[in-house]
């Protein structure tokens, strides 16, 4: 009887006890700043490729930037990518030793995932459309092992799409092969690769690419882990002290999964999405209201900024009898 109830402890304890083996996701440590980084491997770029974020490399030539631009550091053999190199290999390991993913085709478009652990098993590849749907979860984690190299758009443009509040920050990619992105084709989440990757020209990674032993090659591609820049906000610019009610709104912003809103001083109003109601207060006045995209993967994207000129309230005139 007393072993039966050990047993029954073990099992209630067992089950209160977070599946950590695919519910957290990896720690990209020194990485976790990093757009495009290898540990061992050239870096090379043509064409006027766009970067919000670190790149480097641990060991390996760097012809990149100029040409292009990189909004962040580039960091070539010192301490900074010593520490990011350790913390791509430890990421890799733990993305590929994780166990009990469902086992899917290795053909990837067409399909629908939800939230979880996938392992394809073999190389694989995306010519048309995969989709993560996150039912409504912002933290909805996604992780996907392919034991091999992934190919994606060979034959025709394709896209990793995210609907339902599925985020890229949320999507990690274990690759234990080459990565190759194609033209025009668009990609998101984590890739951790154990060999090169290859961004074909006017391709887009929206996340991260980060590679424990081979090259990295990009050809006039857009790579970032941020949201977009914020597009132009639209509602009434001149306004009276007192005025409430006020709509100001913003396109939405890709890959943001909040908004944050700043008002002039004297004005009220609170939102985390892409519209906002101002209430101007009676000492509201003239300033600017900005917005900016927010997620989890360590930056914001670029704000937006209207001005607004806040009228005074008229004076009341007094009248005097004699």
């Amino acid at each position: 009887m007393k072993a039966q109830r050990i047993n029954a402890l073990i099992v209630f304890i067992l089950f209160l006890v977070p599946n950590v083996n695919f519910g957290q996701a990896p720690d990209l440590g020194a990485a976790s700043s990093f757009a495009l980084f290898t540990a061992n491997g050239a870096f090379n770029n043509v064409g006027a490729t766009s970067v919000i974020g670190d790149v480097g490399t641990n060991a390996g030539v760097f012809n990149a930037f100029p040409p292009g631009t990189v909004d962040g550091q580039i960091h070539v053999t010192n301490s900074t990518s010593g520490l990011a190199a350790t913390a791509v290999l430890a990421a890799y390991n733990d993305l590929e030793g994780r166990t009990g993913g469902t086992v899917i085709s290795t053909t990837l478009e067409g399909q629908s995932l939800t939230p979880g652990l996938y392992d394809l098993g073999a190389a694989a590849s995306l010519n048309g459309n995969l989709t993560l749907n996150g039912g409504g979860d912002p933290n909805a984690l996604f992780i996907i092992q392919i034991d091999g190299a992934l190919l994606i758009g060979a034959s025709i443009t394709s896209t990793v799409t995210l609907v339902n509040s599925a985020s890229l920050c949320n999507v990690y990619w274990q690759i234990g092969g080459q990565f190759d992105l194609g033209a025009g084709s668009v990609f998101r989440g984590t890739a951790v690769v154990k060999d090169a990757i290859n961004l074909l020209e006017g391709s887009s990674l929206l996340g991260r690419g980060l590679s424990t032993a081979g090259a990295i090659t990009l050809n006039n591609n857009i790579v970032n882990f941020v949201p977009a820049a914020a597009g132009a906000i639209t509602g009434t610019t001149t306004v009276c002290q007192g005025q409430a009610g006020v709509s100001y709104s913003v396109p939405v912003i890709a890959e943001a999964a909040s908004y944050s809103w700043t008002l002039p001083t004297g004005a009220t109003g609170t939102s985390s999405t892409n519209s906002i109601t101002v209430n101007y207060g009676v000492s509201a006045v003239s300033g600017t209201i900005t917005v900016k995209g927010n997620n989890s993967c360590g930056g914001d994207g670029t704000a937006s900024t209207l001005a607004i000129t806040v009228n005074p309230l008229p004076l009341t005139s007094a009248i005097y009898h004699q």
